[in-house]
């Protein structure tokens, strides 16, 4: 109820600025005689605040994705690595030697369907080794490209 109340208040100031500002535009242009939509209209109290909350809100987005793309999907790509990595030794153990594709694992299981890209959505790159004695998977990071500093790697 204090919230509505307050917001309320705080419309109608805001209404009232709006309304003192085209006045004292009038009364310049009134005296100058130049007419100045620009500044009564565009410059009004209003307009402004709603201005800097479109930037202020298109800066946190901004701020936001760019976490996200630094932080965030790295360590999700990481804990998905770990998990193919414990479902490829399980199978192992159960069929006695490592798959040859990653598709292998997957299978139809829907859960496990995400498994094919990393946090970038792109796909992993997985290599069957020694004659099926060992395996590795890797995502290709940020950047896209495999065999760069930014690959996320598990052996």
């Amino acid at each position: 109820m204090i919230e509505i109340i307050l917001s309320t208040l705080a419309e109608f100031g805001l209404i009232h600025e709006d309304y003192k500002h085209k006045k004292r535009i009038s009364l310049i242009e009134k005296e100058d005689g130049k007419k100045r939509p620009f500044q009564k209209y565009l410059l009004q109290p209003s307009v402004i605040i709603t201005i800097c909350l479109i930037f202020t809100v298109s800066i946190g987005v901004i701020a936001f994705i760019i976490y996200q793309h630094t932080s965030i999907y790295p360590e999700k790509t990481k804990k998905e690595l770990i998990e193919i990595t414990d479902w490829i030794e399980k199978w192992k153990i159960k069929y006695d030697h490592y798959p040859t594709e990653l598709n292998e694992i997957i299978g139809n299981n829907p859960q496990r369907q995400g498994w094919n890209t990393d946090a970038w959505d792109r796909p992993y790159k997985y290599t069957h080794q020694n004659n099926g004695i060992g395996f590795s998977i890797k995502s290709a990071g940020k950047d896209g490209q495999f065999e760069t500093k930014d690959d996320i790697i598990l052996k």
